[in-house]
């Protein structure tokens, strides 16, 4: 009797056991996510392959489906090291949605789950604006807005440096990345602008500059992906949507003194990449200063067309796209200024980034490129995502940094991108990769470039535009007439000519920079309306109401500048 209940007992343990590990393979094989989250937030499924594959193979897809419209959303699974892989989904309704993952491999394929989707609260979407939704190109194809319609008002801090050791996480949100993400946010930027990989093209071998998970590719091979390098990206990434912020990034810089990658290893990292972020918000531009790619690894522009085409394959959610130019003009035609010359009317480009130059004397291609993309047919938005830099050797630095982005705005850009000698590339003198050895621009260390006081006078530009239906207003200068005279263009040796936006009969908003003390400014265009006026001090926000106002008239001479008048100043108009 006790031998037969040993046995039993024993034939007992066996089944448990096996049947544990049998759940145990089911589960670890076919996970099922169900979860209960917030409209946009991102979403992760972790499976794992049977098989190995190369890190740039999407060997797995799934398919999510909102119950109630049948909307659809397609992801790649995207290689997180060994045999494992992750679907990154961000729902864009409420409600519940389900997936089914499709894989040759058995280990990939059939994963299932449900996810049930609720609205962000008021206090959610107040602490962080993504919960509007992803950007998107707005009806009029002026500017962005989120998916509830609310626009999207796009001003970028430049740090091409973010994804390095010297822009690192710390312990516990310490690090150098928090310091300055945080500033950026209480300066009111809304936008990084960044590269996913750091250093390709500037230095001597294929890896570029190490993060905290190492260099990207281990022993200079391509072939190779290093998870954790990828691991820390993603940190950042996520850390920026957190604090309410979005990214617009290039990929790298494929060209510019050295081609590790040709067009085959382009194309992998690129629509790795793009997949591996897609659920964040944001943009996204092909590569920085692509004329060095055709000039200097051989590329076609054939091979960037379908190097952009690839990008919007792996974009499910139909982030706008782009390309960053250089600021050169002696490039072989159409590919000398801007990119929209070469690239405007191509299926995969939505909107235009533009780089004007980063010398003092090329402020005024500012003004110029921008109009001059605003009137390019079709309507696309423009972003001004490269200008001259802030650095301390200039001793009008300020002025030139906030300069920039009132005659941008008011030339008809959608966005502008504020940029610092010694940020952009995170200098720290006391990192043996700190790029020491090409220092450009006169940079001063991060600790004291990121007071610079022209970035701080950023979110006055902010606060003011975000005052009024800025989305509304379209370039008017030549409304503008000084001592009598029409009013001429900026050049490079004369950024004095004043601004003019407006949407008439409504608002007027005319930008004067200095040199404009003994200047009669007449504003014309007025529809015999009567307005109330007040300047508004781009230096430190403050607004000084005018008694003397136009009323009912059809021109008006601006009135002197206040104190100081030597300075730039703001006028603002708004119809009573």
């Amino acid at each position: 009797m006790k031998g037969n209940r040993m046995k039993k007992e024993q034939f007992f343990f066996i089944c448990i056991t096996t049947l544990l590990l049998f759940l145990n393979y089911s589960c670890n094989n076919n996970p099922k996510l169900h979860s209960t989250i917030t409209q946009y937030e991102v979403v992760e499924v972790q499976i794992e392959a049977q098989e190995t594959y190369e890190w740039w193979l999407f060997p797995v897809s799934a398919v999510f489906t909102h119950q109630k419209t049948k909307t659809q959303i397609k992801i790649y699974g995207i290689w997180n090291g060994n045999r494992k892989y992750i679907l990154r989904f961000a729902p864009t309704l409420t409600g519940k949605w389900t997936y089914q993952s499709n894989s040759q491999d058995p280990g990939l394929n059939n994963s299932k789950g449900t996810l049930v989707v609720n609205s962000p609260t008021n206090e959610q979407i107040a602490l962080n604006p993504n919960y509007h939704g992803f950007l998107k190109i707005s009806k009029d194809g002026r500017y962005f807005e989120y998916t509830d319609g609310t626009p999207f008002f796009l001003l970028a801090a430049t740090n091409w440096a973010i994804n390095t050791s010297r822009c690192g996480l710390g312990n516990k949100q310490d690090g150098p990345f928090f310091q300055y993400l945080r500033d950026r946010k209480s300066k009111q930027f809304t936008t990084i602008l960044m590269q996913y990989l750091r250093g390709f093209g500037d230095v001597e071998n294929i890896n570029g500059y190490r993060n905290e998970g190492g260099y990207p590719f281990p022993d200079d091979d391509l072939s190779r992906l290093n998870p954790d390098y990828l691991i820390s990206l993603d940190q950042r990434i996520k850390s920026i949507w957190d604090h309410g912020m979005v990214t617009a990034t290039s990929v790298t810089w494929f060209g510019k003194l050295n081609c590790f990658f040709d067009i085959v290893w382009a194309k992998r990292i690129s629509a790795y990449l793009t997949n591996r972020y897609c659920a964040y918000n944001g943009f996204l531009s092909l590569m920085g200063e692509y004329q060095y790619a055709l000039k200097d690894c051989g590329w076609t522009p054939v091979q960037i067309e379908e190097l952009g085409g690839l990008m919007q394959e792996y974009n499910p959610y139909d982030k706008s796209v782009s390309i960053h130019p250089s600021s050169r003009i002696n490039w072989p035609e159409p590919h000398n200024q801007q990119s929209s010359i070469a690239f405007h009317n191509s299926e995969w480009l939505d909107h235009n980034w533009l780089q004007t130059g980063q010398q003092a004397d090329q402020m005024f291609n500012i003004n110029n490129r921008s109009l001059e993309n605003y009137n390019i047919k079709p309507v696309k938005p423009v972003f001004l995502s490269e200008g001259y830099y802030e650095r301390p050797s200039d001793k009008n630095h300020e002025y030139h940094a906030r300069w920039q982005p009132w005659v941008a705005f008011l030339n008809g850009s959608a966005g502008y991108g504020y940029g610092a000698a010694g940020i952009w590339q995170f200098f720290d003198p006391s990192d043996p990769l700190g790029e020491t050895g090409k220092v450009k621009m006169d940079p001063a260390p991060w600790q004291e470039a990121i007071k610079y006081g022209g970035a701080n006078q950023m979110k006055h530009v902010s606060e003011f535009f975000k005052s009024i239906p800025w989305w509304e207003l379209v370039p008017h200068r030549e409304w503008l007439t000084v001592n009598g005279e029409p009013n001429p263009l900026p050049a490079s040796e004369n950024i004095s000519p004043p601004q003019c936006a407006a949407a008439p009969g409504l608002i007027y908003v005319v930008y004067i920079p200095r040199g404009n003390e003994r200047n009669m400014i007449r504003l014309l265009n007025l529809d015999n309306q009567s307005y109330m006026a007040k300047w508004f001090d781009p230096r430190n926000g403050v607004e000084i109401l005018l008694e003397d106002s136009p009323k009912n008239s059809s021109a008006w001479i601006i009135p002197d500048r206040p104190v100081p008048a030597d300075e730039d100043w703001v006028l603002l108009l708004l119809r009573n």
